[in-house]
């Protein structure tokens, strides 16, 4: 009996990016991203406290981020099973982001991999987000997991 899962994508959107767009950083979107979030941290929203903390001035949530559309983003079309569900993300940070930064995001699939446990065969795949600002600087890159399988397990 072989465990192996048989499964088809599209290797040729692996690892390649495209360009998703540029949205800007604006007073009004950081306001209502603060406002509909309830977030009080003094580096998003003190002027002063931010002027003392490690970035010397105001800065953004990187959960802003995550509100920009992706839609033109690759797609492997996976087909495996019947049934697809978002499995996870992640975010890295990795500078900051203030207001009047220009962000652009690249997108591209990762990997696409099997796992075999004990409710049978699901396919994974890994989609991730590069976050530049106006100097070409990474400011974050997320990950978000989507798994594929036969509903009700095997």
């Amino acid at each position: 009996m072989t465990t192996e899962a048989t499964f088809e994508y599209d290797a040729s959107v692996i690892g390649v990016e495209v360009p998703i767009g540029t949205f800007d950083i604006t007073p009004e979107r950081v306001a209502g991203y603060l406002q509909a979030t309830g977030e009080t941290n003094p580096l998003y929203t003190d002027e002063a406290a931010a002027k003392e903390g490690p970035y010397g001035g105001l800065v953004v949530p990187p959960g802003i981020l995550q509100t920009v559309s992706m839609a033109g983003a690759p797609n492997a079309k996976v087909k495996f099973g019947n049934f697809s569900m978002h499995s996870g993300q992640r975010m890295e940070v990795v500078g900051p982001i203030r207001v009047g930064d220009a962000i652009s995001v690249a997108a591209d699939v990762k990997e696409v991999y099997a796992k075999t446990g004990r409710s049978g065969t699901m396919v994974f795949e890994v989609r991730r987000n590069t976050f530049r600002n106006q100097h070409g600087e990474t400011v974050a890159v997320s990950e978000m997991s989507m798994v594929h399988r036969q509903a009700g397990g095997g």
